[in-house]
């Protein structure tokens, strides 16, 4: 029977965090623990190849490479390998940073084990997940003095790469720049932006920039 567990790497410099990531992956019926490191350097000197592995769950307080830098080298490396943050950073900074080189998912280290593990399957089903404190924090971002004007529930509903691309559509750049940034096509850029407007109930970017108070 072929093997249908979806192939997980994880860097974690943290010795008691990363035993307790060991201990839950490797006798899972969702997952194949490939290789666990401390540092990149370290998962990349393991033995594995690019082809045999589909997730990396990565912190972001690391010796040497941090995990945004990590991130910017997989997925640019070995785009099919999806990353998602784990880890005790909450703040806007290391968040955005994490979105824009091409994580997938953000998750908090409070988040309780078995239901990280149901998220990140659902990454490796197409979708992007965040903890909901860190959704809250970065839908605020856009413009705090909307938190009680525009239907929050709209708003948390948007995914880390809807969030990225409204972020770049903030920058004023183009569908053809967003999708080369984000490294994806034009048409993908399109779908995002007609599921942004359908959450967020504007029809237009005029509506969108106007509601977060951006310019274009």
């Amino acid at each position: 029977m072929p093997n249908t567990k979806f192939r997980l790497a994880i860097i974690e410099d943290r010795m008691p965090v990363l035993e307790s990531l060991k201990s839950y992956f490797e006798d899972n019926t969702q997952f194949d623990l490939v290789v666990a490191a401390h540092e990149l350097d370290e998962l990349l000197e393991a033995n594995w190849s690019p082809e045999c592995l589909d997730l990396l769950l990565c912190d972001i307080g690391l010796p040497n490479k941090n995990g945004i830098e990590i991130t910017w080298y997989i997925k640019r490396k070995f785009p099919h390998i999806q990353v998602v943050m784990f880890t005790v950073f909450d703040d806007k900074e290391h968040i955005f940073q994490a979105l824009c080189a091409g994580a997938a998912g953000y998750l908090l280290k409070s988040t309780p084990l078995p239901e990280m593990e149901q998220l990140l399957v659902e990454v490796m089903k197409g979708g992007s997940v965040m903890s909901p404190q860190v959704a809250r924090l970065v839908i605020s971002h856009f413009n705090p003095a909307l938190e009680h004007k525009v239907d929050y529930r709209h708003r948390e509903q948007l995914t880390p790469r809807e969030i990225e691309i409204v972020s770049l559509l903030q920058q004023g750049y183009t569908y053809k720049k967003v999708a080369e940034t984000a490294f994806i096509s034009v048409d993908t850029v399109k779908f995002h932006i007609r599921n942004i407007y359908g959450k967020l109930q504007v029809n237009s970017r005029s509506e969108l920039m106007l509601k977060y108070n951006k310019p274009i």
